[in-house]
């Protein structure tokens, strides 16, 4: 999934004003999820160190991933966006549904497919040479230290909670996240 033709239009040059405008707005969005996203982990969370952990998460999507949207609707004029389409809302609004009536290791199961393709893309560096700055700055975040090891956190954890008897729960909740998360790129 990290190789989706959004990622690929992104380090290649190739996304347009247009479709990075849509794709902020949706991303956007989708963050606001979040926030609801990692609360449901948070309530759910099976101990201290895994509530700290997610308290991070949280305070880096809305002290870190909002300001930067805000830098990025003012540099791109973004001040009446339209609504986010239908794959965008669909993400949310699954992802969501995911962490308020599945188990905790399902939630971290479905994040972790976000969280770790951006940090991959972050990773990999393609964005690097993209010309658009606001496209550089975001994918710049998920290149971070802390981003990275967020995702890396992500996927420690759900080793750490899974238990056979939720494979199956845990397996849907990934497979869900992967479907949705294609879709929301591919609007």
């Amino acid at each position: 999934f990290a190789h989706h033709p959004f990622f690929e239009a992104v380090e290649t040059g190739t996304l347009t004003a247009e479709a990075r405008d849509r794709y902020f707005v949706a991303e956007r969005h989708f963050v606001g999820a979040a926030r609801s996203i990692f609360a449901y982990l948070l309530a759910k969370a099976p101990g201290l160190a895994a509530a700290r952990h997610l308290v991070g998460i949280l305070d880096g999507l809305v002290n870190g991933q909002e300001a930067l949207f805000d830098e990025i609707y003012a540099t791109l004029d973004l001040r009446d966006p339209p609504p986010p389409g239908p794959a965008a809302q669909a993400l949310a609004d699954g992802m969501t549904a995911i962490a308020r009536e599945g188990s905790y290791a399902e939630g971290i199961a479905a994040m972790s497919v976000a969280e770790w393709t951006y940090a991959e893309v972050g990773q990999r560096g393609g964005w690097r040479d993209a010309e658009d700055p606001t496209l550089r700055a975001w994918f710049a975040l998920h290149a971070e230290p802390a981003f990275v090891a967020g995702a890396t956190w992500l996927s420690d954890e759900l080793d750490r909670v899974w238990r056979a008897e939720d494979a199956a729960g845990i397996d849907a909740a990934f497979v869900r996240a992967i479907a949705l998360e294609i879709a929301f790129h591919a609007e």
